[in-house]
């Protein structure tokens, strides 16, 4: 019983400390003024001005759809829409960073009689039959060289899965190792005697 009355003046206490809020009627017909003077106030929506705001929105669309595309150009000849690639070409549809690139220090010439300078390049490697591949050395999207390569089926104990590496054989050629998911290749390039 001690309890009881303890809880009920502590409960008095507290409702008497809190402040009192009093509204007056006119406080509970301000909303329904304000809806009345909304409905007066009304300006109709022109067709134009419906349209600039849907496009700035498709607009907002578009550029986030471009955020999310991946970037990087591809691989490979530039075909026109419509246009189709010849037979013995081989079209890689995907992005240019995805391949590894090398630095070949000196100048090496190929079996056709190909330069390939001193410099950067992206290496890809294409099967032009059964057992037959090709490393591709590439400058930005430009094809620089050709390079017929055998499929060793080593992958020389490389970490990645995606990998080309060049190093010097006797001062004579340059051997190239190319690995991927597809293939464990590598090539010989003579370098060119001054």
């Amino acid at each position: 019983m001690k309890r009881f009355f303890v809880s009920l003046f502590l409960f008095c206490f507290v409702m008497s400390s809190l402040p009192c809020v009093a509204f007056d009627d006119d406080f509970w017909d301000e909303p329904i003024k304000i809806d009345n003077e909304a409905k007066s106030q009304q300006k109709a929506v022109t067709d134009q001005e419906f349209n600039k705001v849907l496009d700035f929105f498709n607009k907002k669309k578009k550029k986030k759809e471009e955020k999310k595309k991946p970037k990087g150009a591809p691989i490979g000849p530039q075909l026109q829409e419509g246009q189709t690639p010849p037979i013995d070409s081989n079209i890689i549809k995907t992005k240019y960073e995805d391949y590894p690139t090398v630095m070949i220090p000196v100048t090496l010439i190929t079996d056709n009689g190909r330069e390939i300078e001193p410099g950067y390049y992206r290496i890809l490697s294409v099967k032009a039959g059964e057992n037959i591949f090709y490393l591709n050395f590439y400058q930005g999207n430009n094809l620089i060289a050709k390079v017929q390569a055998i499929n060793s089926g080593n992958d020389y104990n490389q970490k990645s899965l995606n990998y080309a590496k060049i190093f010097p054989v006797e001062d004579k050629y340059m051997k190239v190792i190319y690995g991927d998911i597809d293939c464990n290749i590598e090539a010989q390039i003579d370098i060119k005697q001054q």
